[in-house]
């Protein structure tokens, strides 16, 4: 007789749910708050209240790059993608910024587990043109659990 399968809903208010062998990697955890699982992707808001920001990671053990990633793993990515530009343009209002240009990146450098970058941009916001990463120091959101409920609702 073989046990019962475990199924595992996906939960807004969970910060974690069991995936193989999957460890979210302590800088994206101190440096980011969670708000949701996606298809493939734990969301989080990065802790930077100067840009709309948020930060994809796929739950999945061990990946550092893309191309990692299988055919139908690529468009839940691309699926979670789209969703956190909507969530931006929504939140953007919230925060008290329009998002003109839209920067997705996945650079490694410092943090090798795999994430996403999705950050709202403008002509006016402090960085302009430039990247975000390494200039001046980070801000905190005025509310960030107003926020995090607010694009949990939009979810």
């Amino acid at each position: 007789m073989t046990a019962p399968e475990t199924i595992i809903t996906p939960c807004l208010d969970c910060e974690y749910r069991l995936d193989d062998g999957f460890i979210l990697d302590a800088r994206i955890e101190a440096s980011s708050a969670f708000i949701a699982h996606l298809n493939l992707c734990q969301m989080r808001l990065q802790n930077d209240g100067r840009f709309p920001w948020l930060v994809l990671v796929p739950t999945i053990a061990d990946f550092r790059e893309l191309t990692e990633l299988s055919d139908p793993q690529i468009l839940d990515m691309m699926s979670d993608i789209r969703k956190a530009e909507k969530l931006l343009r929504a939140a953007a209002g919230h925060l008290g910024f329009e998002i003109e240009k839209l920067n997705i990146a996945n650079l490694g450098n410092i943090v090798a587990q795999l994430h996403i970058h999705v950050i709202g941009r403008n002509s006016s916001d402090p960085a302009w043109p430039g990247p975000v990463w390494g200039f001046g120091q980070s801000e905190a959101y005025a509310n960030t659990a107003d926020l995090i409920a607010a694009l949990r609702k939009a979810l």
